[in-house]
């Protein structure tokens, strides 16, 4: 199961967690966004429910869950009438768009030609508007992938309501102090995460959980007494952190 849309973050370490996380298991996955590595869980037969705190991000994947083909047709008519500036334009309006259908479309079309992935912000590359994506978009089908909202405003309290799960998962991307964060202006569809917020939060959880992060550091130190695997570029396990680029963190 291909996700139709541009990552925002590249996940390599896909391979690893399914040796973690056994087919048949039920996954409480949060910060979802691309749903790269979750629709990659999803169709080897682990069941995910993708938490995200963001409704134009739950809107576009509970949409494209249910029609697809329209998202597909919409998609293909916009994007050529609009310019590279109109889209510019577009990464702060699309939002009022009063069509969940064309709210969705600008969605799929702002992250595929965004060079970040993000809807909006980044960028603006028409290239990555192309056919094999629309193909990914037309024939996308949401089996075992279940996108569900959280009514809260900070995602990391969504954590406590993960009940019913046997592994919860975090794909928290790329760590930093979060020093000048707050307050900051951020679009529709991005998420703040506050690290060490997250740390302290998941001394709590009583579930098995699995942080997903871009290698840095000050994690080795913040998660020093859990299960830590390191991997490369490629994906595969490696003992050096020289050739880390992401870390699997885990309290099993």
């Amino acid at each position: 199961m291909k996700s139709p849309l541009k990552p925002n973050i590249r996940y390599k370490s896909t391979w690893e967690l399914k040796k973690l996380i056994p087919p048949k298991s039920t996954v409480s996955s949060f910060f979802l966004y691309s749903g790269n590595v979750e629709l990659a869980l999803a169709a080897e037969n682990r069941t995910i429910v993708a938490h995200t705190n963001k409704y134009a991000v739950f809107e576009f994947w509970a949409s494209l869950a249910q029609n697809s083909e329209s998202i597909y047709v919409a998609s293909k008519e916009i994007f050529p009438d609009f310019s590279t500036s109109e889209l510019y334009i577009l990464q702060e309006s699309w939002i009022s768009q009063k069509s969940r259908i064309a709210r969705s479309a600008f969605f799929f079309i702002l992250n595929r030609c965004s060079d970040n992935g993000l809807v909006s912000c980044g960028k603006i590359d028409r290239t990555n508007f192309n056919p094999i994506a629309l193909s990914h978009l037309k024939n996308f089908k949401a089996d075992n992938f279940y996108p569900f909202l959280d009514k809260c405003e900070d995602p990391i309290e969504a954590l406590a309501t993960a009940k019913r799960t046997d592994y919860i998962l975090l794909p928290a991307g790329h760590y930093n102090f979060n020093l000048f964060e707050h307050g900051k202006s951020r679009g529709p569809d991005t998420a703040l995460i506050d690290h060490r917020k997250l740390q302290e939060t998941l001394k709590t959880i009583d579930k098995k959980w699995l942080l997903l992060y871009k290698s840095h550091p000050t994690l080795f130190k913040m998660y020093n007494d859990h299960n830590i695997i390191m991997v490369d570029k490629r994906g595969r396990k490696v003992k050096n952190k020289s050739n880390c680029a992401e870390l699997i963190i885990a309290n099993f």
